[in-house]
């Protein structure tokens, strides 16, 4: 549904229109309710249907004919365009409506949707045809054995007029709501001011780049430092955008809650600033459920998601617009808090209550997945069948999008896996035998294996087989299984094994969807542990992933304090390589504050390796002690493993028993992360904070001041050594000539700038940053990176040069 301020009217298609129209109902996520999403290859076989019968229907059947109708209601032109499926010119008249069910829907009455959307047809007709009567009909497909049934009805045209009037009735205050954004908040945002007084160092560059490329539909890609003030810089312009109608929506995807906050607050004052726009925060559905039975589930809370099992998914679709109508009324910002408070106040689902509510705004926060994961992305807005909308995407913290695209577009299966459903299912139950089938070619793999096979000093079993192309066996397994599993919980809801099955169609689900678009930057990998066996599908490279996703907005800016080396991140991101693409542009900003307020250090004396480890214990202690002898305050320390962090931190207890010291543990809740970061008070006391690098300390932590004064890097932050990583090295190397850059150093790269950006977060801050690995003075140079810290690095190599640099740094800044 769309308002056109040119011609003053609602312009819609007629299924948009009897979708908004008979939404009213129960939520309903179990297979065969059509609450699902459909899967690309069903509307590719439905498609295949119509053609079929719409040729065998004969000469006289008219396939595919577009209709167009404007009608007024109530002060307000609804333009209603749309295909019917086939119109026979016989008297009287026929409208055909095609549609392609299950077994379970064939039986069943005719949905009303479906009805309502012939009768649409008809009245068209009826209108440009001058017609007094008309003949309908719904021609059912069940794909299960191809046998098709019709259900014919004749109506006048009043009483199509009448049902028309009607739906106008069911939809008119969304097109109340869309009339007043276009001709009134439209206008506001566009004319909103910059919410502060001065602009910093890059912020205007970062504002004209980013309008820019949202204007003109590019993809922008900005290494931008920390203290510019990039959300707020993101936002302006694509509000300043979306006010002049360049585009349709602004989606701003960031990987943390913290920064989701940031990103509600810039929206926040922007809005105080001028611009009338509407703001909705996504929270993943297992944070806002109440349904408790829902979340002790092991098979997943969408399980639930039915009217028999959780009260507030009943009649959620008759209470949902008088939710939004409430909520619309009261306040333009919608955090978690205000959407659940509202959802309580109805009784209703708050997670699908956000989704309903995100219609109605401009700016949506989010996660990354709900743009760009392929089976959890928002099917209304990114849906294969649903028309691409103008929407412009903000990305924050980018760094963080190459590993999490790679994990999006893969997927994995295990033998045991099956194991819960085989369990407990009844012996005579003939599901069984299909999983079975499954299992077995699954342990057939092992074969494949038989090669690299080896018994390690536990006694356990290893090995792994790497295939460049598809394993269509196991393709077709899967999505042959997966329906029969979904068929099997239609019939047998609430009986042993429901939750079993259902968690393993959720597997399986994933897995079909990857399997429809793996490509050559996949590949599948085999891995056998003991009698465990795994089939991984592993997407390598996201970059022709993300470019088709991308095809479909308009405008998309990646920014990160971190993106360095810029040319590997535009590459893996959809930018072309080394950023060379004509959709992409690159930008650099410089740090905004006083490279003089920051002492650089490198020591290069001391080996991280992991051989190496155990000689550095008490060389590291000495750094630490020396860094902090030059000023007491706030420090923290930086390591790639917890077990290296761990020895150091017991070793610099026992030597050093008088300093208070933090730690990271695995596995941290939010009150415990929220409590080691409250240690870090804002005071001259002495304080060592051991943290893992990589991990929730290390970006995304805002710190200012005397919280922290100091930051020690021990590594070259490079991921583990893994089957993986030597996968994508092996790729990378292929395809770009730099695997170990890829698959390693580059993502190093990004983890120690990052949490050296843990000290300088305002003009007034002063900190020190020690990288501590005897690679640094070997390290291949890298523009860059060298560019990043504005300043070259002071190398030393010894803790005493080191504490005489700082101690004559900290004298200087006194």
């Amino acid at each position: 549904m769309k308002y056109n301020i040119e011609r003053a009217c609602i312009e819609m298609s007629v299924r948009e229109l009897c979708e908004m129209a008979y939404s009213g109902g129960d939520l309903d996520l179990r297979p065969g309710t059509g609450g699902g999403r459909p899967s690309f290859l069903r509307a590719v076989l439905g498609a295949k249907i119509h053609r079929k019968l719409q040729a065998a229907a004969g000469a006289g059947y008219q396939a595919e004919v577009t209709m167009t109708h404007a009608e007024q209601f109530h002060g307000l032109t609804f333009e209603v365009e749309g295909r019917a499926d086939g119109v026979i010119a016989s008297d009287p008249y026929v409208v055909d409506e095609i549609k392609t069910v299950s077994g379970f829907a064939f039986s069943q009455s005719p949905a009303q949707i479906h009805f309502a959307q012939v009768k649409c047809y008809a009245h068209f007709l009826c209108r440009a045809k001058d017609l007094q009567s008309i003949q309908i009909r719904l021609t059912y497909y069940r794909v299960d054995d191809g046998e098709i049934r019709y259900i014919e009805e004749e109506h006048t045209a009043d009483e199509l007029a009448e049902f028309y009037a009607d739906l106008l009735a069911r939809v008119e205050y969304r097109a109340r709501i869309l009339e007043e954004r276009q001709t009134v908040l439209l206008p506001a945002i566009a004319g909103g001011r910059f919410p502060f007084s001065s602009v910093r160092v890059g912020q205007d560059d970062l504002i004209r780049a980013c309008y820019r490329a949202i204007s003109t539909g590019k993809r922008l890609f900005v290494d931008a430092p920390t203290g510019i003030g990039k959300t707020v810089s993101t936002l302006y312009p694509a509000l300043r955008a979306l006010g002049e109608g360049k585009c349709e929506k602004v989606f701003y995807l960031t990987a943390k809650a913290a920064t989701r906050r940031e990103a509600y607050s810039a929206s926040a004052q922007l809005f105080a600033a001028g611009s009338r726009h509407r703001t909705v925060v996504l929270t993943a559905r297992e944070q806002v459920c109440v349904n408790k039975e829902a979340k002790e589930d092991a098979a997943g809370i969408s399980r639930h998601c039915n009217p028999q099992d959780c009260p507030r998914a009943r009649d959620f679709y008759e209470r949902a617009p008088l939710a939004i109508c409430e909520i619309l009324g009261r306040q333009s910002g919608y955090s978690r808090a205000v959407v659940e408070e509202i959802a309580a106040k109805y009784n209703i689902c708050p997670y699908e209550l956000q989704l309903e509510l995100s219609e109605f705004c401009d700016v949506i926060i989010c996660d990354y997945n709900y743009v760009f994961d392929p089976q959890v992305h928002l099917h209304r807005y990114f849906g294969e069948d649903v028309p691409s909308g103008r929407y412009a995407v903000l990305v924050d913290e980018a760094h963080n999008l190459p590993d999490r695209a790679r994990a999006m577009f893969s997927a994995s299966l295990k033998c045991s896996d099956l194991a819960p459903a085989l369990e407990t299912l009844p012996p005579e139950s003939r599901l069984r035998d299909h999983l079975h089938n499954l299992l077995g070619l699954m342990q057939s793999y092992r074969n494949l294996c038989r090669d690299t096979l080896q018994t390690d000093g536990e006694g356990i079993e290893r090995g792994y087989d790497l295939n460049h192309g598809a394993m269509e066996s196991f393709h077709t397994a899967v999505r042959k299984l997966r329906p029969i599993l979904d068929a099997w919980m239609r019939t047998h809801c609430g009986e042993i094994g429901e939750s079993e099955v259902w968690t393993l169609s959720g597997a399986l689900r994933r897995v079909e969807t990857i399997a429809e678009i793996y490509d050559k930057t996949h590949v599948t990998f085999v891995e056998v542990e003991g009698e465990e066996l795994t089939v991984r599908l592993i997407c390598l490279d996201p970059s022709q992933a993300l470019d088709e996703r991308l095809r479909k907005l308009h405008g998309c800016v990646f920014f990160s304090a971190t993106m360095v080396p810029m040319s590997y991140y535009a590459d893996v991101l959809g930018g072309g390589k080394g950023g060379s693409s004509k959709h992409s542009t690159i930008l650099h900003l410089k740090s905004p504050f006083d490279p003089e307020n920051f002492a650089l250090c490198t020591v290069n004396t001391i080996s991280t390796k992991l051989e190496d480890r155990p000689r550095s214990y008490k060389k590291l202690v000495d750094v630490i002690a020396a860094t902090a002898s030059a000023k007491p305050g706030n420090y923290i320390v930086y390591f790639p493993s917890y077990d290296y962090m761990n020895h150091v931190q017991e070793l610099f207890s026992k030597k050093y028993p008088k300093v208070t010291t933090v730690v990271q543990k695995r596995g941290m809740t939010a009150p415990e992360r929220e409590q080691f970061l409250e240690a870090f008070k804002d005071d001259a006391n002495l304080r060592i904070g051991f943290c893992v690098l990589g991990g929730s300390f290390s970006e995304g932590v805002d710190l200012p001041g005397r919280q922290l004064i100091g930051a020690i890097v021990v590594g070259m932050g490079f991921p583990g050594i893994s089957n993986e990583g030597n996968i994508l090295s092996e790729y990378y190397e292929n395809t770009r000539g730099s695997g170990f850059d890829y698959a390693y150093r580059y993502p190093g790269y990004s983890r120690v700038l990052q949490a050296a950006g843990r000290v300088i977060r305002r003009d007034d801050d002063f900190g020190v940053v020690v990288l501590v690995d005897d690679s640094w003075g070997s390290e291949k140079g890298n523009d860059e990176w060298d560019a990043h810290w504005s300043k070259p690095a002071t190398i030393a190599r010894s803790a005493s040069e080191l504490a005489e640099i700082l101690r004559i740094f900290w004298k200087k800044i006194k």
